[in-house]
């Protein structure tokens, strides 16, 4: 059984879905219209999906319009239950009759959610049944009051369980404009994203699900990542880059999409610099490859500028791709499904050990208060992300530069690809001498 939440803008549609997904996925803003792409996620404790979408407004010649084409067979074809969503404080009106007349024409169940009903401890207005709907939910998002009624609903809807199982999830990241909601139309098949010429169309977290060699694979684009100087703080865009990050701990893997045409500059470097220190695994896609004249000279040149410049992510796989061509894009889903879902690294304890001593005797660490650094022991802790704990002395003054040789050598002995490395140094007692 699943659900979408419709509404006009402004009405609380996205505070609803965080509070039914506990996943605070949908920004909230006071601005109207901060949803511009429908959303899906499961409700909390249940196997529905719920999704959320642009507000509907009506047009200069009072006829419904709906922001986005999310009516059509890939959706409609999912959703058992309209929950339509009305502010109290406005009552009954023409606009959300005549779009909840609309929906009747789906031949679907129709749940009504009244919101803003603050001060819940009075016996509400009821006009509200005017609309001719039997279900009917009082709630207020900002004091949390109603919901238990809608979840017991649910509940009882939800004849058939079923929990989609997610084997593995990557978020598409880069500079407004670079495509990154094409990729994800090419990915999935259709029109999932919104697209436009114009830079920022995606201002907020889309999500979706990718069937793909019996491996389910969840897939997000995130709003565009601009100059620092061009993102204002408090704004919809400021929220949308915020959430981006703080949910890539939670992402197996990033795809870092760069425009071809704009070539690799210094936003993109910031860019992949800051998902790389966090992201578990990277990809690096550059975009819109067919609009380019020489494109061997251009190969050639980005991989030596990426190899001069980008120390941290020589182990990285890079694509050239047309997402608007989908040329080589289920070669980049095909290469995950192969490379990084599927393939762990566990190296023994005496290889890495025997790495260890071969390369510190190679490229000696310089002296540190007149002594030779001792790099004792290596251990692998942990394989997603692949984390080495090394037991040396004076671990706390190693230079940084040397740390990076380390893991440039350490990714290239053990053919290490598309994975962050991690390295731990400790001048603990060492527990295996």
């Amino acid at each position: 059984m699943n659900y979408l939440l419709i509404g006009k803008p402004n009405v609380g549609k996205s505070s609803i879905f965080n509070i039914l997904t506990s996943k605070n996925n949908n920004i909230v803003h006071s601005d109207a219209g901060t949803t511009r792409d429908w959303h899906k996620e499961l409700i909390k404790n249940s196997s529905s999906y719920i999704y959320d979408t642009p507000g509907v407004l009506i047009n200069e010649n009072k006829k419904i319009k709906i922001i986005n084409s999310f009516f059509n067979d890939n959706i409609i074809k999912q959703i058992d239950t309209f929950i339509y969503v009305v502010d109290y404080n406005e009552g009954f009106n023409q606009i959300d009759n005549f779009s909840i007349n609309q929906l009747r024409k789906y031949n679907k169940k129709i749940m009504l959610i009244i919101n803003k009903f603050d001060n819940y401890k009075n016996n509400p207005v009821n006009n509200f049944q005017k609309y001719g709907i039997d279900i009917s939910f009082y709630i207020s998002c900002s004091h949390n009051f109603g919901f238990n009624e809608i979840t017991s609903k649910i509940k009882e809807d939800n004849i058939e369980t079923y929990k989609s199982k997610i084997d593995f999830s990557v978020a598409i990241f880069g500079k407004p404009n670079a495509g990154k909601s094409t990729f994800l139309n090419s990915l999935v098949g259709y029109k999932r994203s919104l697209t436009s010429p114009l830079a920022g169309t995606t201002s907020d977290y889309v999500v979706d699900l990718l069937n793909f060699k019996k491996k389910i694979i969840k897939i997000i684009d995130t709003a565009g990542i601009g100059k620092k100087s061009n993102v204002k703080k408090n704004t919809i865009n400021y929220y949308s880059i915020k959430k981006s990050f703080e949910n890539l701990i939670n992402v197996n893997s990033a795809i870092i999409l760069i425009d071809s045409n704009e070539g690799l500059d210094r936003q993109d470097k910031r860019i992949i610099k800051m998902v790389s220190e966090k992201s578990k695994s990277l990809i690096l896609v550059f975009n819109k490859f067919d609009l380019i004249t020489d494109k061997t000279h251009f190969k050639s040149e980005t991989l030596l500028d990426i190899d001069q410049t980008l120390r941290e992510i020589k182990n990285i796989k890079i694509f050239f791709t047309s997402a608007l061509k989908k040329n080589n894009v289920n070669k980049i889903i095909e290469y995950i499904t192969s490379n990084v879902i599927d393939n762990t690294y566990n190296i023994s304890t005496s290889k890495l050990n025997i790495w260890l001593k071969n390369i510190v005797k190679e490229n000696l660490h310089p002296l540190i208060e007149n002594k030779r650094v001792n790099f004792k022991y290596a251990v692998q802790v942990k394989n997603k992300p692949i984390t080495i704990k090394i037991f040396c002395s004076y671990s706390d003054k190693l230079r940084s530069t040397y740390k990076r040789y380390l893991i440039n050598n350490f990714n290239y002995h053990f053919k290490i690809l598309n994975q962050k490395t991690k390295l731990i140094f400790s001048s603990s007692k060492n527990p295996y001498i």
